[in-house]
Formats: structure tokens, sequence, C-alpha cells
């Protein structure tokens, strides 16, 4: 398993629905164009090729692999949002 923290730009709002409904499969959300996620590499290749499926030319999408002592020394501050409409909840800050 692997950590991973995924950031993205999408313009057009029904695609980016569709991506962040193809990235709550497999991560959780932190914010609003946020996500982390723990995974192996062909969840991770499946995740990107579903992702890129969807995407148009003028946005982006970001995949960082966060080694484990990295990871441990993330924190997170802010107000925690639950989305009623998604059923996410993410922080604010």
């Amino acid at each position: 398993m692997k950590h991973w923290l995924i950031i993205y730009d999408v313009r057009d709002a029904r695609r980016l629905a569709r991506i962040a409904r193809a990235m709550s499969q497999y991560a959780v959300r932190v914010q609003k164009s946020v996500f982390e996620m723990d995974a192996g590499e062909p969840i991770v290749r499946k995740l990107r090729s579903e992702v890129a499926r969807l995407m148009a030319e003028e946005d982006f999408v970001v995949y960082f692999e966060i080694c484990e002592r990295d990871w441990q020394k993330r924190e997170k501050y802010g107000v925690q949002i639950y989305d009623e409409l998604r059923d996410e909840t993410y922080y604010i800050y």
C-alpha cells in the first residue's frame, strides 16, 4: 500500500461531478478538490485510467505519492464540513 494525495482542477461542472464520483470510490475527500488515498499500484492505475477517460484537455489532475514518514507528519486543521448532496466530509480552511 502507498499513500497518495490527489489534487485536481476541472473546468466543467458535469465533468467535475463525474471525476469526483470516480475518486470517491477509491479515496477520501479532504477538501473540495483534494483527496487522500491508501492503495496499491493496481488500484492507482485503475483510478488514473478512469479519471483520464473523463477528463477534457483543459482539466488537470496531480497524483502525489507520499512516503510513510511524511504521511505521518501531516496535520489537518479547520472545520469539517459534511456535504449532504455528495454524502462526504471534507475540511475548509
